[in-house]
């Protein structure tokens, strides 16, 4: 009868047959017992050991099974994965988690502690993976073969496939314990390997034993005892290096990544990037590599070395993100037998298409959106009485910009806006082709009664008539188009613009938008 356990998953899981025992272990993994035999004893001459380097001269050590090892160990890891009930708060070598999603959990945050545990991988031994796997059902001779199998001198070690799941499996108790004593003290916790984050929106005071510390690093002894001893017990060390507290008038990190206001790289990380890029346009690729490689440390092939770092940079800010493509158009041209794709979503184009306007004359606020061929569009009533407004997108509300008011129509209720945004800052809509008519599909979109957090807001429904009022053809939608998403676009199935919004809402019977062949009347 197949065993079941309670363990590591904390749910009723099943064993995979393939575990029940060292026949049908071995069996699986087509090995021997004459090869197990030589691995058993001589595993250490199957790793190779290297640096890479880290940020701050610093390194870390890899050790990479060969490739008979790491076969081995690819086809152990997905049993593994079976047994691992992954946890909210663990993003570290998890599906559809990554640093961005571990930063995410702790955005606009007030107040960050950042925790490291000391040497993470070879914390883990030989021993406590076979004891881990016996505890939880597996039989004592297969947990031990797995555990020789994916350990080097009896330690976990970084560079194995199966070292990521392993090492979130001997976290399990650990992220209970921790996720408890951060629900007590109200606050957020999350795991990335060994990155260990607390956040909240008032000081930690609950985590400290008397006052809390200034913002920067501390020493680990300052926590409170009940955190400290959570890892101990755990057979985990804090890195006394790698303590760092942060409050709302500080910058506030996590993996690496910028929390303040929005999911960010550190600027200097754009200005390396910036700086290389330059040295490519002035000295030549050639003497850039040797600049690059000279003063810099560099041993890999500078157009690659920038090809991962905009990559990296494009998967953080999107690639909406008008550094992403400012960086992406600068390589190109750098180097156009490798150009980066700069070709966006049909959300990414949604999203910078689309803006917020505000007029302080009239102290209203709407949408406008840049239409292909015309400019910045948006509703007369949002520009009323201004010669001038201001336009901005809502990633980066202090980033304004001013536009002048050169066509306006107070009947159709349209205006045109000339400005002098980059074009690297947004995308433009198309016009629709198609006529439209009763019964179809239409997404209105817009900032509506918009706030500091507030993202697009997608509003989909159906045209319901096609009325035309005092010469104004128009287009009556069932969807509820609140203020301030007047002067937004209406778009059709291929997010093409069949209308601007004219006026609706909980407050008005019906809804309408101006139909765009009107703005040629302008």
């Amino acid at each position: 009868m197949t065993p079941w356990f309670t363990g590591v998953s904390a749910t009723r899981t099943k064993i995979p047959p393939e575990f029940l025992d060292e026949a049908a272990l071995l069996a699986y993994l087509k090995l021997s017992q004459a090869e197990l035999r030589k691995i058993w004893w001589f595993r250490e001459r199957m790793y190779q050991q290297f640096d890479i380097a880290k940020s701050g001269k610093k390194v870390r050590s890899i050790s990479a099974p060969d490739k008979r090892l790491k076969h081995l160990q690819r086809q152990i890891a997905p049993l593994l994965d079976s047994l691992y009930r992954v946890r909210h708060p663990v993003h570290g070598f998890v599906a559809n988690k990554s640093v961005k999603t571990n930063a995410q959990a702790h955005l606009r945050k007030r107040f960050i502690l950042n925790l490291d545990l000391k040497d993470f991988f070879p914390s883990i031994t030989e021993g406590r993976i076979g004891g881990l796997l016996q505890s939880i059902g597996i039989d004592s001779r297969v947990a031990d073969i797995i555990a020789r199998l994916c350990t080097n001198d009896g330690r976990l070690p970084q560079g194995a496939p199966t070292s990521p799941v392993l090492s979130n499996m001997i976290c399990f108790r650990q992220d209970k314990q921790l996720m408890s004593f951060a629900k007590e003290n109200r606050c957020i916790y999350t795991r990335y390997a060994d990155d260990i984050t607390f956040s909240s929106d008032q000081p930690m005071a609950a985590l400290f034993e008397s006052a809390v510390p200034s913002p920067g690093r501390f020493p680990p002894d300052l926590l409170v005892t009940r955190l400290r001893a959570i890892f101990m017990a755990n057979g985990f060390e804090i890195n006394a290096d790698k303590t760092h507290y942060a409050d709302r008038h500080s910058r506030r990190m996590v993996t690496g990544l910028k929390v303040n206001e929005l999911i960010n790289v550190d600027r200097r990380y754009v200005r390396n990037i910036r700086a290389a890029l330059y040295s490519v346009r002035t000295l030549g690729a050639e003497e850039a590599q040797k600049k690059f490689e000279t003063k810099l440390g560099g041993k890999s092939n500078i157009g690659s070395h920038l090809e991962g770092k905009i990559a990296w940079l494009r998967f953080i800010r999107g690639q909406s993100d008008p550094v992403v493509r400012a960086m992406a158009l600068r390589f190109n041209a750098a180097f156009p037998d490798r150009k980066i794709d700069v070709v966006p979503t049909r959300d990414e184009v949604r999203d910078r298409a689309v803006w917020v306007v505000d007029n302080d004359t009239d102290i209203s606020q709407g949408s406008a959106f840049f239409l292909k061929g015309v400019g910045l569009v948006t509703a007369a009533h949002c520009a009323k009485g201004a010669k001038e407004v201001e336009v901005y997108h809502p990633s980066k509300r202090s980033n304004k910009f001013k536009a002048t008011v050169v066509k306006r129509d107070e009947q159709f209720d349209l205006a045109i806006l000339n400005h002098e945004i980059p074009t690297t800052e947004y995308y433009e809509l198309e016009r629709s082709l198609t006529a439209v008519a009763v019964g179809d599909d239409l997404t209105a979109i817009g900032y509506p009664d918009f706030g500091p957090g507030d993202g697009l807001n997608v509003r989909g429904g159906k045209v319901s008539s096609l009325p035309v009022k005092n010469g104004v053809s128009m287009i009556e939608v069932t969807q509820k188009l609140s203020q301030g998403m007047s002067g937004g676009p209406l778009l059709d199935d291929n997010d093409a613009v069949v209308g601007v919004t004219h006026k609706g809402g909980p407050d008005e019977g019906r809804d309408f938008v101006v139909r765009i062949e009107m703005i040629d009347k302008l």
